[in-house]
């Protein structure tokens, strides 16, 4: 039902896949939930992650069969704390997100792109996983990326020079800065998503304030 393409770090060159296999698609799986403990994510009655996922951790690509699969989402006791379906089609790529509160945890599913960019351009798309952050607006130095970007929303892949990037992220009204992440760097014919987590205010003991995580998808 499921195979790993690379179970390794995303950030290692070497566990990416460029040649597709036949009949297949592809799928990421993403931990975004804040204070979600260990996850495991299953397609159908398999197992995807061996090793359980926590927070702000990404695993993948691996291999899905062709067809309707059941995406749960289950705690290391088993229990089921969310499930999405999807139509999985030759050389679909999608990452899965386990999104929102430990009481209110969702899958929600994002079909990727991995189709290179031109010479010297990179591509990168922004995701909005916060779970109180309404709507959010992303810009650069130079570029504005997304203005109401809303709670599970997220942008098409937009393609852009490579190089380092500050990203300022603010809230659409009052337009409040939230986080800035300076001195991102995005290379040369890579695809990159960016996604905000944690909380705007976070709730009592908990340290998981608004952040953003990179995510190279090639």
């Amino acid at each position: 039902m499921v195979g790993a393409l690379s179970s390794c770090s995303l950030d290692d060159d070497s566990n990416y896949v460029t040649y597709p296999q036949p009949d297949l698609a592809y799928g990421l799986i993403i931990n975004a939930s804040p204070a979600s403990g260990d996850l495991f994510f299953y397609a159908d009655a398999n197992q995807i992650n061996n090793a359980a996922l926590n927070y702000a951790k990404a695993a993948g690509y691996y291999n899905f069969i062709l067809g309707d699969r059941v995406l749960t989402v289950k705690n290391a006791s088993g229990q089921i704390l969310a499930s999405d379906t999807i139509t999985l089609t030759r050389d679909k790529v999608f990452s899965a997100f386990a999104v929102n509160t430990f009481n209110n945890i969702e899958l929600v599913t994002y079909n990727d792109s991995l189709v290179l960019p031109a010479n010297g351009k990179a591509r990168v798309r922004f995701i909005n996983l916060s779970p109180d952050a309404d709507s959010i607006n992303v810009s650069g130095t130079t570029q504005t990326f997304a203005t109401g970007l809303a709670f599970k929303e997220a942008t098409e892949f937009i393609e852009v020079p490579a190089g380092n990037y500050d990203f300022t992220f603010k809230d659409s009204e009052p337009e409040d800065t939230l986080f800035q992440d300076t001195a991102v760097q995005l290379v040369d014919r890579r695809v990159y998503t960016i996604y905000t987590k944690g909380y705007k205010t976070p709730p009592a003991n908990s340290n998981d304030t608004f952040s953003t995580e990179v995510i190279r998808n090639l």
